[in-house]
């Protein structure tokens, strides 16, 4: 099982959210696609596999993000993450510089898309891919060539005088047909 990959991929959620709204000790949700969450945890599909799994997953982080709680609702997965998991993220994850800045960047109004490469480039030299993306969601997708730098992919949607982004993890975009 990969507890740590989805240990990872909370803690990072968790991060993200407080550079965009600041940290508050309290209780924060992430909902996640069953088969996202599968494919991460590398768990069997039954449900006493998935079951297990999670079960363990929830030993394997109770000592950092303390209980969390799991709950399925049709074909995802909402993960609450107590106030101690929070304030866990707050005191003992630094910052990622390259995330620190896309957000702050990205919230100007009147952004470009050359102000977000510009970004992507400052952190990786050159080495990022920018494609076009015809989606009703979606303008362009950014991501770093070497995923140790970051393995998110950034789909980014500009509007009349703002854009926005969502991030996903590189397998999950296969699923979305990207």
């Amino acid at each position: 099982m990969q507890y740590a990959a989805l240990e990872r991929m909370l803690i990072n959620s968790i991060k993200e959210v407080q550079m965009k709204l600041g940290y508050e000790r309290e209780s924060i949700r992430f909902y996640y696609p069953e088969k996202a969450l599968l494919r991460i945890l590398r768990a069997g599909e039954s449900d006493e596999d998935r079951k297990k799994a999670l079960k363990e997953f929830k030993v394997f982080v109770k000592d950092r993000l303390g209980e969390i709680k799991i709950t399925k609702s049709q074909e995802r997965f909402c993960f609450l993450i107590p106030p101690k998991g929070v304030q866990y993220v707050s005191e003992q994850e630094e910052e990622n510089g390259f995330l620190r800045e896309f957000i702050e960047i990205i919230e100007n109004p009147g952004i470009q898309l050359e102000d977000i490469k510009h970004v992507f480039f400052k952190y990786s030299d050159g080495s990022y891919v920018c494609e076009n993306c015809d989606g009703e969601e979606c303008d362009f997708i950014l991501y770093f060539k070497d995923s140790t730098m970051d393995s998110y992919r950034y789909f980014i949607k500009f509007h009349e005088n703002h854009a926005t982004y969502h991030r996903f993890l590189s397998e999950d975009v296969i699923d979305m047909g990207f």
